[in-house]
């Protein structure tokens, strides 16, 4: 009779235990991790859109080389 109580509080417990780690995660998610990448995509501009001094959407960049010996490196 034990035994079998015991085997029912297990897997009871098992149910708890899994509810609570998905609570906990989920709240340390929303309370800190979202926050943070909200935060983040208000300020970051990481495509460089929001900085136009002229105007232009271009961006310098730097000359590459055109040889041969520099085309068969990429890949």
């Amino acid at each position: 009779m034990l035994r079998n109580l015991w085997s029912e509080w297990l897997r009871i417990a098992r149910h708890i235990g899994s509810f609570n780690a998905r609570a906990l995660i989920t709240l340390v998610y929303f309370t800190l991790l979202a926050p943070f990448g909200l935060l983040y995509h208000a300020v970051a501009d990481v495509l460089h859109v929001k900085k136009q001094p002229s105007g232009s959407v271009w961006l310098n960049r730097p000359p590459t080389a055109t040889d041969l010996e520099t085309a068969r490196r990429q890949g």
